[in-house]
C-alpha cells in the first residue's frame, strides 16, 4: 500500500510539472456549465476537494467520497454567477447497508431572457428568446475494502444526462464521472482520483436551423410532368452544426489533518487539473473547525503555464456553520471568489443530514 501511496504522489508532482503553455485547447469544449462547481463549502476551499470529498457535493467532485457518509445527506446550492446568470445544485445520497452509497443530484443554469435582434433591427424586434442548462446524475460508491490500520480504498460511478437549450435549438448528451478515494492509513493523509465528463460529442438541433424546402419541378411550366422515377418528394434542408466534446478533467487530490485536537481542525488540500480545453490548474484550500461547529476557509486558485498571469480566477474565502437539531445536522456556508475584471461570484449552500 504504501507502493501505491509513493506512485499517486509522485503522479501528483508529475501533473504539476507538466508545462500548462504545451497544449491547451482553449474553446474547443461545449457545455461549459459542467465546470462550475457546487457547494459554497468546496468553493471557498478554492475548488481543492478530490482528496477531501467527504460531503454530499462529493457527487460532482469525486464520486467516491460519498461512500464515507453515514447518514441520509441533502444539500441546496445557489449561485450568483458572472453576468446576472443563476446557478443552482441539487443533491442527495443516502448509505445502504451491505450495499453502498446512492445518490442523485440536479444541476440547472438559467441566463436572464434576452431581446432577438436582427439585422434590419438591431435595437430589438421586441421577441424574447431564453436559454438554459441542465444535468441530472445518479451516483453509486461503494467502500472496497477497509483494514484496521486505517487503510480504505472507495470506488465511485456518476452517470449524468446533459441538457442545453438556446431558444428553439438544444443538444443532449451523456457523460460519465468516475473516481477513487483512499485512505493511505499513514496519519490522516487521503488520496482521492477522478475522471469527469467522460462522453460522447455534442450536436445542435432546431426548428430555427431550416432553411426552406426543396420541391421537384419547375412550378414555372404548368405542363411540366416528370417521369414517376425522376419525381422527388418535398424535403427540408437544415443547417448542419459541429459537434462539440465534453469539458472532461482529470482531477488528483490529496486531503490532510495538520491539526486535529477535538476542538481543533485543521485540513490542508491540493488538487491538481489537467482539462481538455485549457492549461492545466492547481488549486489550494485550507479549513479551520472549530468544535465541529463554526468554520473558516480560504483557498487560491492557480493557472500553470505562461498564460497564468491573464487568469481572472484566484482567492476564494468562506465561512460555514453546523447547528444540531436533535438527530438532524443543519450545515449553511457561503462562499466568496475574486474573478478580477469580471468581479466577484457568491455562492450560498444549505445542508442536511438526518
Amino acid at each position: 500500500m504504501r507502493y501505491m501511496t509513493y506512485t499517486l504522489l509522485f503522479s501528483l508532482l508529475a501533473l504539476w510539472a507538466v508545462p500548462g503553455h504545451a497544449t491547451t485547447n482553449v474553446g474547443t469544449a461545449g457545455a461549459q456549465f459542467l465546470k462550475i462547481g457546487p457547494g459554497a463549502r468546496v468553493d471557498s476551499l478554492g475548488g481543492a476537494f478530490g482528496g477531501l470529498a467527504n460531503d454530499v457535493t462529493s457527487i460532482y467532485w469525486n464520486p467516491a467520497g460519498i461512500s464515507q457518509l453515514e447518514k441520509t445527506s441533502f444539500s441546496d446550492t445557489h449561485t450568483i454567477w458572472l453576468a446576472d446568470i443563476r446557478y443552482n445544485y441539487l443533491a442527495f445520497a443516502t448509505p445502504i447497508k451491505n450495499v453502498g452509497t446512492l445518490g442523485a443530484s440536479v444541476t440547472f443554469l438559467n441566463v436572464p431572457d434576452t431581446e432577438i435582434t436582427t439585422l434590419a433591427k438591431p435595437d430589438g424586434t421586441g421577441l424574447w428568446y431564453s436559454a438554459y442548462d441542465t444535468a441530472v446524475s445518479l451516483a453509486f460508491a461503494r467502500e472496497l475494502y477497509a483494514k484496521e490500520s486505517g487503510v480504505k480504498l472507495s470506488l465511485g460511478i456518476n452517470a449524468k444526462y446533459i441538457h442545453q437549450q438556446i431558444h428553439r435549438e438544444s443538444a443532449n448528451g451523456v457523460a460519465v464521472d468516475v473516481g477513487t478515494l483512499y485512505h493511505t492509513g499513514w496519519r490522516s493523509l487521503r488520496i482521492g482520483m477522478c475522471f469527469s465528463n467522460f462522453g460522447p460529442e455534442m450536436r445542435f438541433s432546431g426548428p430555427d436551423l431550416e432553411s426552406g424546402s426543396e420541391i421537384a419541378g419547375d412550378p414555372r411550366t404548368a405542363d411540366y410532368r416528370p417521369f414517376p422515377d425522376t419525381t422527388n418528394p418535398a424535403r427540408t434542408a437544415a443547417l448542419e452544426t459541429i459537434e462539440f466534446p465534453l469539458p472532461s478533467n482529470f482531477r488528483l487530490g490529496i486531503a490532510y489533518d495538520v491539526i486535529d485536537s477535538g476542538d481543533n481542525l485543521l485540513t490542508l488540500a491540493l488538487d491538481a487539473n489537467h482539462p481538455n480545453d485549457n492549461s492545466e490548474r492547481l488549486n489550494i484550500g485550507m479549513e479551520y473547525w472549530f468544535k465541529k461547529m463554526a468554520a473558516i476557509r480560504g483557498g487560491y486558485k492557480f493557472r500553470l503555464g505562461e498564460d497564468w498571469q491573464d487568469d481572472e480566477e484566484g482567492l476564494t474565502l468562506g465561512l460555514g456553520i453546523h447547528l444540531t437539531l436533535g438527530r438532524r445536522l443543519l450545515s449553511l456556508d457561503y462562499a466568496y471568489a475574486d474573478f478580477g475584471h469580471l468581479q466577484q461570484a457568491h455562492r450560498v449552500s444549505l445542508g442536511l443530514q438526518f
